[in-house]
């Protein structure tokens, strides 16, 4: 019998889930398409192109994590609170608790789409999500503003990886192709800061995993900073770094805000900088946590919006939406609330993005636990 009533509820849920999610998808691409529309025009844009731009939009990251996983608790909370009400209405809670099965029983089909919700928007956003920001930002600059190529290009960009005590200099930089560098200087450093060597070159390529310098030169240092002879001749042939474990990526990704980067390249950019403090720090470690917080939210609201419509007749349904509504903006405001905490060091950094969950799961979990 159970598994008659789990597809029933499933399908009584999942339905309404659908048409809020498409909804709200569908509000936030038309709003843009008013903004957009004259650039569309203008720049002749190919109707293939248009869809593509929208299908990245939902998942393009704006804030700290995508639209799409911003917009699946808001459905979720509104789907269980519509079906919930819907089945309190008809009675029909209370012919299934009439025939032995819980309430809480009776979630376990709800609380499985929150899960696996939760865990689409985890992958989403750390595959998809930095991907679609990256292409949107770039067919804006490239189609619809026309913008030249130097607005991709960085001159003399500096670059400091802690762990190895190596500091790039980097005459150009076009962000579009980061495995290729024109006029670079490398300086090794001892570790009292001192110079120790530099090797320039006139242009360096990733290839195969590793870098090659076109036309190296080397000078060494003493102790003291000076320099240990000439500069050696430039090498006729390409010379192979295996050494250096700079990624193209670590260069870009210091350009970059943290809408452009996976959790994974926050981590390795912090990792990278290891002497790094302060509000930088403070910023990005808060940026990790809510990002990595924000796909559960599916799961923790479910939980909220259970005892807020399985009071059955002991409520009405405007009631059971409101506070469902309520619980909503409040989560949010946490959210929002955190993250600017954590920034400014007030709480740390795990707490601000943890806690609209923690706090929500709590309230939620022994809410839903008192159903009877």
């Amino acid at each position: 019998m159970m598994k008659i009533i789990d597809q029933y509820m499933l399908k009584q849920y999942l339905i309404p889930f659908g048409y809020c999610l498409a909804a709200f998808s569908m509000l936030y691409i038309v709003l843009d398409l008013f903004d957009r529309f004259g650039d569309f025009v203008q720049a002749k844009a190919a109707l293939p192109d248009v869809f593509r731009y929208y299908a990245y939009y939902l998942f393009k990251v704006n804030g700290f994590v995508p639209f799409i996983v911003m917009a699946l608790p808001i459905a979720l909370l509104l789907a269980t609170l519509y079906t919930l009400t819907l089945f309190a209405r008809h009675n029909e809670l209370t012919a299934m608790c009439a025939s032995g099965v819980s309430l809480r029983r009776l979630m376990v089909p709800l609380i499985g789409v929150g899960f696996c919700a939760s865990l689409f928007g985890a992958v989403v956003q750390e595959t998809i999500g930095p991907t679609a920001t990256r292409w949107i930002s770039d067919y804006t600059k490239q189609t619809l503003k026309h913008s030249s190529d130097s607005s991709f290009m960085v001159r003399d960009y500096l670059y400091h990886s802690g762990t190895s005590h190596r500091q790039w200099l980097i005459k150009e930089l076009d962000q579009r192709t980061p495995s290729r560098l024109v006029g670079v200087k490398v300086s090794h450093e001892r570790a009292d800061r001192s110079l120790a060597m530099e090797i320039t070159a006139e242009r360096a390529e990733w290839m195969d995993g590793t870098w090659w310098f076109y036309g190296l030169q080397r000078r060494d240092f003493d102790v003291n900073s000076d320099p240990i002879g000439p500069q050696t001749v430039a090498s006729n042939n390409p010379v192979e770094m295996p050494d250096y474990d700079e990624r193209p990526d670590d260069f870009v990704n210091e350009l970059k805000d943290t809408d452009y980067l996976s959790t994974l390249d926050m981590i390795r950019s912090i990792e990278k900088r290891p002497t790094v403090s302060g509000t930088w720090l403070s910023r990005r470690l808060v940026d990790i946590h809510s990002r990595l917080a924000m796909p559960w939210a599916c799961l923790v609201l479910i939980f909220l919006g259970l005892p807020a419509t399985a009071g059955g007749a002991r409520q009405s349904a405007m009631r059971s939406v409101a506070f469902g509504v309520a619980a909503l903006f409040a989560f949010y405001f946490l959210v929002m609330a955190g993250k600017i905490l954590g920034a400014r060091d007030v709480i740390w950094p795990w707490l601000a993005g943890w806690l609209p969950n923690l706090t929500f799961l709590g309230i939620g979990g022994w809410l839903t636990w008192r159903l009877k």
